[in-house]
């Protein structure tokens, strides 16, 4: 007597028959998200050094007058009043959220290069069963930055937010665009036109955002490699019994079978 029966496997591809694109698209991602975060990292930095590692991020600044004398042609000493921010009395923000804010785009940017090597050098298989090492590390891995780079963007931007709003308290310099004000009133630079721009502003601005965006486009392709499934292949096993014997051979999924189940 013999009973025949079948049921679906999916099966892991070997690399060579999975589109190059698809790793192409993820290694994209993750080289920009450690780039935009170092650059997101070093420049918050420049920010903070500018007003001596004061924490700038919401925090509330107290202006004082400041009378400068300027020289003119005919001899006679002409004297301007301009602001400054007075360090004793303004209300800084905690260094630690600073630190916090500094520091996260760094260290997922390690982790980042750490799982570009692996997922670069590591082949099919693995400690992870087939196929859920592709699945579901890269998923956890790709929502958690997507997590820390929304909450640090969003921090970063509030925070620089309302330090230009601050700056808006001074009547003489309304107008005046945000990233010229902070070098104006930087506590190391004497820089008495408001002529120049600070160059770290612009930066921590947009390549926070910019990380944002390489975090959600690694996460898509990840949602679609799991939807579209290029990276399986699904097959029908055939089990056959004939006495005591069983033969398992491994069929593509156009052979037809007496009772099939599904497997996953």
């Amino acid at each position: 007597m013999t009973i025949l029966c079948s049921h679906h496997r999916i099966v892991e591809k070997e690399p060579s028959k999975v589109n190059p694109r698809w790793k192409s698209c993820t290694v994209f991602s993750l080289l920009m998200i450690v780039s935009s975060c170092l650059v997101v990292s070093f420049s918050l930095h420049g920010l903070i050094a500018d007003y001596k590692h004061h924490c700038l991020l919401k925090a509330n600044l107290h202006f004082v007058p400041i009378a400068v004398e300027n020289g003119s042609d005919t001899g006679t000493n002409q004297t301007t009043v301009q602001y400054g921010i007075d360090e004793y009395w303004s209300n800084w923000n905690s260094g630690l959220y600073c630190e916090t804010l500094k520091n996260m785009p760094l260290f997922q940017g390690i982790c980042c290069t750490i799982w570009l090597a692996l997922f670069l050098v590591h082949g099919p298989g693995g400690i992870l069963p087939q196929p859920w090492r592709i699945v579901f590390p890269s998923l956890i891995f790709f929502l958690g930055c997507t997590v820390v780079s929304l909450l640090t963007a969003s921090f970063i931007t509030q925070g620089l937010r309302h330090l230009c709003d601050e700056f808006q308290k001074v009547d003489s310099v309304q107008g005046m665009s945000c990233a010229r004000l902070i070098l104006y009133f930087s506590l190391v630079q004497d820089t008495a036109a408001l002529v120049q721009v600070d160059k770290n502003f612009f930066l921590t601005l947009a390549f926070s955002w910019i990380w944002v965006g390489a975090t959600v486009f690694g996460l898509a392709i990840i949602l679609l490699r799991i939807f579209l499934m290029p990276d399986f292949e699904l097959f029908r096993v055939v089990v056959s019994m004939h006495g005591m014997r069983k033969d398992l051979p491994m069929l593509q999924t156009e052979e037809s079978a007496s009772c099939t189940t599904s497997e996953l």
